[in-house]
């Protein structure tokens, strides 16, 4: 689950000094941000909150990555959900349902869909680290303060006219380079989704960002809740993850229970 924008995760493991934040360049900062997300392998074991008015439900599950284009995640509660598999390889997105005991495949298209009824997408699920320099051309807008803390302010714009999130807005934690907020527009201007980062921790020597939240702003009095349990950075991953017998598997792979 390397992803989570792209979206989430913006970090550095060192602040830079003053003159040497003047002289970044909104790609520079970007790269670093990058550099501290990527790794060969991620693993993670999460606990997803979906808030949806008053009424609000926890789903578990854990996910296997490796780069941007190979993602597979294991839903394990609650109990309706346990079993149901993702399996994403490029734009091909597989999932398996339980109930219906098969596989179905779907187009590129189904990855801006809902993921399980959420305010992420399987896009944003399974996406998240892909290099936004590549994606994207950026611009330093400002230096502003986001809760308290000290950010550049990026502006994104997408080199694909067809991107979901054809711009997106982000401020950028000044000294330890974590994307503190991110805002998603469609290429109309339209305001799509805003991400926060609610808490961060060290892990493994970097800062990560540990619990988050996803509000889908075309939706009414909703957000969804992601709090990484369990991460592990370039670990090795079991043979045949990324595979449709690891979809009819019938049992989860995993290195840790969640607790």
């Amino acid at each position: 689950m390397k992803n989570i924008v792209l979206i989430m995760v913006f970090v550095l493991s060192a602040p830079l000094s003053g003159q040497d934040q003047a002289a970044l360049t909104p790609e520079d900062i970007l790269s670093n941000v990058h550099q501290n997300l990527s790794s060969s392998t991620l693993y993670t074991e999460t606990e997803m909150r979906i808030t949806m008015g008053h009424k609000t439900l926890t789903k578990t599950f854990i996910s296997f990555s490796e780069g941007p284009e190979k993602s597979f995640i294991e839903f394990l509660g609650p109990q309706r959900d346990r079993g149901t598999k993702i399996l994403k390889i490029g734009k091909v997105l597989k999932i398996y349902f339980p109930s219906a005991g098969r596989i179905q495949r779907y187009s590129h298209h189904m990855l801006k869909q809902r993921l399980m009824g959420s305010d992420f997408s399987y896009e944003d699920i399974t996406e998240q680290s892909k290099e936004l320099n590549k994606d994207y051309t950026a611009t330093l807008l400002d230096e502003e303060e986001f809760q308290g803390v000290p950010c550049f302010v990026v502006h994104l714009e997408s080199k694909d006219l067809k991107s979901n999130y054809y711009t997106q807005k982000i401020w950028v934690d000044k000294e330890k380079f974590i994307g503190r907020k991110v805002e998603f527009y469609a290429r109309s201007g339209k305001l799509l989704k805003v991400l926060t980062v609610d808490e961060v921790r060290v892990i493994q020597g970097r800062f990560y960002p540990v619990k988050f939240t996803m509000q889908d702003k075309l939706r009414t009095n909703t957000k969804t809740e992601i709090i990484l349990k369990e991460i592990r950075f370039d670990a090795p991953i079991p043979e045949d993850t990324f595979t449709e017998r690891n979809l009819m598997r019938g049992h989860p792979i995993r290195y840790h229970p969640i607790t």
